[in-house]
């Protein structure tokens, strides 16, 4: 707990961690996945929502937004925000292992973009699953992000080469030695663990692609250029192929009695 809350405190502005250029390839996209799917009028719990960065927009596309954070830092910013133009239903500080202020099948979509690369014990990854897929209305939309382990391999190479055990051991066990702040997946892994609750895999997409690669290229793209590079983006994310490269994975699901499948 501490070591997240360092990180987030005085490492990581959670609010302004997607408004560089390249840092808008995962906004732009995750966005493109929740509009299709938050209609007007649709309940949506946020249950990580950092500094309210997809919970505002939703409120303004007319769903009704509950968003929660563990982070006091995280919901003491959505709150401000919230004062200027309230939008959302309820803020709350809370942590996605425990959302007992909420009854069974409170939502139409829940959204878990955060709180799974956090969990590095197995046992409170799959808590946080059934937690957050019990407030989910059957045939409710989920949505889960988390952090891939390939693309996490690649990018940190060059850094490591010279304890190749330490990056061993990190493929293994997808986290850092001696850290608990980060849990690295694999595409394949995610979606067993979702095929465990009985969820229909929709979507499986590379939120944000090779972005270790092409980070400081995409910043200093001109407006057109850019344009042109999410054109293409848009276009591959959700090509299975393209999964393993990306730093950021999504995936949308929906809560089914039926049997797991991937469409």
């Amino acid at each position: 707990m501490k070591e997240i809350q360092k990180f987030y405190n005085i490492e990581c502005k959670e609010s302004e961690r997607l408004m560089s250029q390249a840092g808008q390839i995962e906004y732009i996209t995750t966005m493109k996945y929740l509009k299709m799917y938050c209609k007007k009028g649709m309940s949506v719990l946020d249950a990580c929502a950092g500094g309210g960065v997809y919970s505002f927009p939703l409120a303004e596309l007319g769903c009704k937004v509950w968003a929660g954070d563990l982070m006091e830092i995280n919901v003491a910013y959505i709150k401000s925000e919230n004062a200027k133009n309230p939008k959302l239903q309820y803020i709350y500080q809370g942590d996605v292992l425990n959302l007992s202020c909420f009854h069974d099948q409170s939502f139409d979509v829940v959204l878990n973009l955060g709180s799974y690369y956090h969990l590095c014990d197995e046992a409170d990854r799959n808590k946080s699953l059934v937690e957050t897929l019990r407030v989910l209305k059957n045939n409710g939309i989920y949505m889960i992000s988390y952090i891939n382990r390939c693309a996490n391999y690649m990018a940190h190479f060059e850094e490591l080469k010279d304890n190749f055990s330490f990056l061993i051991n990190y493929m293994h066990s997808g986290c850092i030695e001696n850290s608990t702040l980060f849990y690295s997946s694999t595409p394949e892994m995610i979606e067993e663990d979702l095929k465990k609750q009985g969820m229909k895999i929709l979507h499986h997409v590379a939120a944000d692609g090779p972005i270790f690669i092409y980070r400081d290229i995409v910043e200093h793209m001109n407006k057109k250029d850019f344009e042109a590079f999410m054109n293409m983006h848009l276009e591959l994310c959700d090509k299975r192929s393209n999964l393993g490269y990306s730093e950021h994975g999504l995936i949308v699901a929906q809560k089914s009695d039926g049997a797991f499948s991937y469409e």
